[in-house]
Order: structure tokens, then sequence, then C-alpha cells
């Protein structure tokens, strides 16, 4: 073939009319045009499932709950995630609660918020923090002043129609070392039975002509297996409660028994640790 006839050749075979007469190619480049054409097929959940899911809580809500927390629940929820820890780990707000606390008796804040240049009010304020909790269990408990043959309890139980009272002196009560306070009285001549509304219970300690109520409580006896009671007073700010035990002979009330319980890790008072509780108010 000559060259004249090559070229010839080249441009029929480029040309629109060749192209048409290949049907496989032009079918081919159709698909090919359509596939990238094709449009991207975004899914949308129902509005019925956008309604129903759980939102978490704004940022501006966690912003304005960070200053009413303790040090501690503000270093958990910084672990909750990214957001909560950016938010929990504001130089704002730890130097604010450096500030609301500068106030307590016996505070080292008023001389750490003069120290934070190099180290941050979290880092500063978790480090007082820790300190504090490891001098206050390490701290040496208060000699035990008042014996428990000084001691003379009251308990009485009642109904609109019923009572009884018991006397006991510590003397009477028998405690193994370290073995937790209870006191335990039979009040079955009251005849009270499960079920009855509006029964009080009232638990008393005297020694040397004063007296002190450790609980007054009422409720209906609608449990045979007892209850707390509200939070005691307590000179040591603590978060104790009244354990109060019920024994029932069939239906009838027999025995009523108390303790106490620190409702922050739910262990009970020890006999030491008892007298120690009582010795703040008769020996103020």
């Amino acid at each position: 073939m000559s060259p004249f006839t090559s070229v010839v050749a080249a441009r029929v075979l480029s040309s629109p009319s060749a192209v048409k007469q290949n049907p496989l190619k032009r079918k081919r480049d159709d698909e090919i045009t359509q596939e990238k054409a094709a449009p991207m097929v975004v899914f949308k959940e129902d509005d019925e499932d956008e309604h129903t899911e759980p939102h978490p809580p704004s940022w501006e809500a966690l912003c304005v709950l960070g200053p009413y927390m303790e040090p501690e629940t503000l270093a958990i929820a910084s672990c909750v995630s990214t957001t909560w820890l950016e938010c929990f780990s504001s130089d704002n707000l730890w130097k604010a609660l450096l500030k609301s606390r500068s106030s307590q008796r016996s505070s080292p804040y008023e001389v750490v918020l003069q120290n934070t240049e190099t180290i941050s009010y979290k880092h500063l304020v978790s480090a007082v923090e820790t300190d504090a909790k490891r001098r206050r269990k390490d701290q040496v408990a208060e000699s035990v002043k008042l014996l428990l043959s000084d001691l003379s309890f009251i308990v009485h139980v009642s109904t609109k129609t019923k009572k009884a009272s018991v006397y006991e002196t510590g003397n009477d009560l028998v405690f193994a070392p370290n073995e937790k306070f209870h006191i335990e009285v039979d009040v079955s001549n009251a005849a009270i039975t499960a079920g009855e509304e509006d029964v009080r219970m009232t638990w008393q300690v005297m020694y040397k002509g004063k007296f002190f109520t450790l609980a007054d409580t009422s409720r209906t006896l609608d449990t045979k297996y007892g209850w707390f009671t509200e939070k005691l007073e307590d000179k040591c700010k603590r978060k104790l409660v009244g354990d109060v035990k019920l024994s029932f002979n069939e239906d009838v009330l027999e025995k009523i028994g108390f303790s106490i319980v620190d409702s922050d890790g739910w262990g009970s008072l020890l006999l030491d640790g008892f007298l120690r509780y009582l010795q703040l108010f008769f020996l103020e």
C-alpha cells in the first residue's frame, strides 16, 4: 500500500461515519458515559428515627453544669469523649473552681492561685485534692473518751393505740473486739403487728443527765426487712443513716434493732466509732 493510500484509510477510519458503523464500540462508550454521570445516591433516615434517638447534651449545657461539679466528678466526666474532655478541661472552669474553694478554712487554694504560670489549673486542683484525700485517710482517729458503761439507752416504739418502752444500760450490751455497734430490744409486749400504719420508733442515749436522740422515725410496717432512716445529725458532716432491723414472731413485731451506717461506703460504725460519734455531742 502506498503512503498516500495509508493516509486516506486512516482519515476514513477516524471519521464520524466510520464510528457509527461500529455498534460495539459505540455501545461501550455510552456505558462509560452513563457510569460517569450516575448520581450519588444518599439514603436519609426516616423522620421518626431522627426524633426518637436521644441527643447528647449541647456544648453550652456542659459548660453550665461544670462549675457545680466536684473535682473528681469533673475528671471522670472529661473521659467520656473528646468534646467533654475539651469542655471540662477549660482553664476558665478550673480557675473558677479554685476561686470558689479559696474561701474555705485552711484552704491552700489562695496560694495556688498565685503560682499558675507553668501548671494548668486542672493539674493544681488535682494535686491539692489528692493530698487532702491522703491526709484524711491517714489522719489519726481521736481517742475514745466515753465508756459504754456510762451510757444508757431508751428505745420507744408506738402506734396510735399501742406502745412499748425499753431501758437498757451499757453494761447490758456485750460486743466482741472490732464489732459494729448494734442494739436490739424486745418490744413484743406492745403487740404491734405487720401492716400497721404510722409506727413511730425512737432511739435515745443518756449520759450523766444529758440526752441525745440518735434517730426518730415513723412509717408503716409494710415490710419485715427493715429500712434506712433519714440522714442523722453528725458533727463530722458524714452521711450517716440509721439501719433499722425488724424481727417478727409470725405477724407480731418481736424485736427491733438499730445500728449506724455511713452511706458513703455503706460501712457500719464499730463500737469505738460509735463512742467517738457520741462524745462530740456529750463532751463538747
